[in-house]
């Protein structure tokens, strides 16, 4: 028997005390309410640990793999030896990667840790990029068994499934909770701060294998449930429409939380009345069509409840008791999505409208959303809805929700500049820094200007007190404004106060921090964590000359060496602004060096070239911000199934002009948005990190 809070009793129409062991229809309500908290918990639970658990692995080989003959390792090893060891080898190989294989068990290892690896070689090879011009090329014909040894390595890792799958059930995050109560209630705003936070997983905290519930969390859920009532009581107003003698039954002013304003309500029949209630009510908070019988178990629990408390439906809150109950159960508390009974085939209207608004607003589906998934129009007007939606007010979740965590802003409120070294530094400023950052994300999401505009942009947000902190004059007032840029130090998301003051320690900058931010947050391209026993610089006493000097000597260690030669270029070229992002040319009276080349061999002499570089890699971005996306809507790490249709996202995203509608148009239409799979397709593995 699983214990109940007070909260928990009385959610569940219990008193303060416990249940009543007066009468035996007490001790049979006290048994069922029990169980029915039992069996929420268990349901809850089952529900997270099936989406949790993996899949039988099947591996399909595609019909052009399948074709070919296996390509074995034995024939392979020689071109590694002849074209890639030589760099890509020894005990300092190049870029950290190395190519020496012990034997194929070696190569299928390597692979699950991270296929990514595999995949940039082969697009290296395919390029001509990789053996480097100077070094000796491949024929056509060993190229060729490279490339398909590659494919072959792949499909049989992984399988040749068209696309990954996503969570059957995905519980809703806090965030989301709170939207959804706001918006089933029509309430101007709710929080559900006292919901615990979400863990994060592949840099989102809507991850599904990471949603779970535990009893505890039930209990929270509940005492929410009660606020949420509490609240909706407050906005009331006595009804005229229940039984003449009891006065005390409240719904909102305009009608529209039961919502009943279209129908003439002329009985007397106060059960009548609650069944069509939770007849208006239940598809919305379920998401989808409701059963008769579901009906039926909520107008059970609610005579239950009343008959325990003395009460009856003639006092009309008792409606409040099937409320809360609606509120607890999984069918809110989670998104479920049916499988189809074998292939791939398209959801459902009312799943696809979810998973359309959960990924646009954090969010259910509005009424609009609703009447077209009822009378199965919703895909004929998609292009529509979804450019309705992302005007709506309620889009600005995807700047706080998305925006913030992909561009790791949450760093700004942990960040701590030394108020000795930086004396300017205080919240307001900070608030100010933040403030900025979000304005520009959302003028490209609202306004759908190019996405490539977080590259190159010239102008930002400012006030007074920011634009006196980048040297920017002609700005007063607290108020922001937008301000055209036109001087070369200021340019794009990466010369924001906010990201260069989140990425650096309280003392001095950092560019291992600069640089792995840029490669993590504009290219999806996370450099490998740093050995255990090697500690960072951060965390050494007093520097012994420049941050450059300091890099340097630490690459002479070779554990270090590969990786730091990929990231320090990008955090070099960001030296000349200082740990709170304020302009220097200078540092401890030595001239700044911002110059560096890039591991592709690009070189660049000052930040102005450096962004001019960054700006020049828009297929890159492009795919890095689609694959952000596609992680955030979906609440799963992308695979390997899902190479093809992140590549033809990515070239729909071109053709529309790189706009940010774009983007979310070519990722709804896409197969990943619109389809599931049945299980024999379902294997999951997930990327390495």
């Amino acid at each position: 028997m699983i214990a109940m809070s007070q909260n928990g009793r009385r959610a569940l129409g219990c008193g303060a005390e416990g249940f009543p062991p007066l009468r035996e229809a007490h001790r049979r309500l006290a048994t069922m309410e029990c169980l029915a908290l039992t069996l929420v918990q268990l349901l809850a639970f089952a529900l997270s640990a099936r989406s949790q658990a993996q899949e039988p692995n099947v591996k399909m080989q595609s019909p052009a793999i399948a074709s070919v003959a296996r390509t074995d390792f034995k024939t392979v090893s020689p071109l590694l030896r002849k074209y890639c060891t030589d760099c890509h080898g020894g005990t300092e190989p190049e870029n950290g990667l190395s190519l020496e294989f012990a034997d194929a068990r070696d190569v299928e290892q390597r692979l699950l840790k991270d296929y990514r690896v595999f995949k940039h070689v082969a697009d290296r090879i395919r390029s001509g990029k990789m053996p480097p011009k100077k070094k000796a090329q491949p024929s056509h014909a060993e190229r060729n068994v490279l490339l398909t040894w590659i494919d072959q390595e792949l499909v049989t890792a992984f399988g040749a499934r068209p696309f990954g799958q996503v969570a059957r059930v995905r519980r809703l995050t806090r965030v989301e909770y709170a939207n959804t109560v706001r918006d089933l209630f029509y309430f101007d705003d709710f929080k559900a701060d006292d919901l615990p936070p979400d863990d994060i997983g592949y840099g989102f905290d809507d991850i599904a294998d990471l949603l779970t519930v535990s009893p505890g969390h039930m209990e929270q859920y509940l005492a929410t449930a009660e606020r949420a009532i509490a609240q909706l009581d407050k906005t009331a107003k006595v009804s005229r429409n229940w039984a003449a003698k009891d006065g005390t039954y409240s719904e909102p002013d305009d009608g529209v939380f039961l919502p009943i304003r279209d129908v003439e309500l002329r009985f007397n029949n106060n059960q009548v009345r609650v069944r069509m209630v939770l007849e208006k009510f239940l598809p919305r908070a379920y998401r989808r069509p409701v059963a008769p019988a579901e009906i039926d178990r909520l107008m059970d629990f609610a005579r239950l409840s009343l008959a325990q408390e003395g009460e009856s439906f003639i006092r009309p809150k008792s409606t409040y008791a099937t409320l809360r109950a609606a509120l607890s159960s999984p069918y809110f508390l989670y998104r479920i999505e049916q499988d189809p009974p074998k292939g791939i085939a398209p959801i459902n209207e009312y799943e696809l409208a979810s998973r359309l608004s959960y990924f646009l607003w954090s969010s259910m589906p509005d009424d609009e959303l609703f009447s077209l998934a009822q009378t199965n129009q919703f895909r004929a007007h998609q292009e529509e809805q979804v450019r309705r939606m992302l005007k709506d007010r309620k889009a600005r979740a995807l700047t706080e929700n998305f925006a913030e965590q992909w561009l790791h802003l949450g760093g700004l409120k942990k960040a701590a500049p030394d108020p000795k070294l930086f004396p300017d530094f205080d919240e307001k400023l900070r608030r100010d820094m933040r403030e900025e950052t979000r304005r520009f994300v959302t003028r490209i999401f609202e306004e759908d200007h190019s996405i490539m505009e977080f590259l190159h942009a010239d102008y930002t947000f400012l006030n007074e007190r920011l634009a006196k902190h980048y040297g920017v004059s002609g700005v007063s007032g607290d108020e922001f404004r937008l301000v055209q840029l036109n001087n070369k130090q200021r340019g794009g998301l990466l010369t924001h106060a906010s990201i260069l003051t989140l990425s650096s320690p309280p003392t001095r900058t950092s560019p291992v921090k600069r640089g792995v931010w840029v490669l993590e947050t504009l290219f999806n391209d996370p450099p490998s964590p740093p050995p255990a026993e090697v500690p960072p610089l951060e965390e050494r006493a007093a520097l012994t000359g420049s941050v450059r000097q300091v890099l340097e000597k630490h690459r002479q260690n070779a554990q270090c060496a590969g990786c730091h030669s990929k990231i320090d270029p990008y955090g070099l070229a960001l030296e000349n602004y200082n740990a709170i992002g304020v302009w220097r040319a200078k540092e401890s009276g030595r001239e700044i060096d911002s110059s560096g080349t890039l591991p592709d061999g690009s070189a660049f002499k000052n930040v102005e070239e450096f962004r001019a570089l960054l700006n020049s890699r828009q297929a890159q971005f492009r795919r890095a911000l689609v694959e952000k996306l596609l992680i955030y809507a979906q609440g799963r790490g992308l695979e390997y199934a899902d190479e093809h249709a992140v590549e033809e996202i990515c070239s729909n995203v071109e053709r529309r002009g790189d706009r940010f509608s774009g983007v979310v148009l070519a990722i709804v239409e896409s197969d990943l948005f619109q389809k599931r799979q049945a299980k024999e397709y379902s294997s999951h593995q997930p990327k390495g990190e």
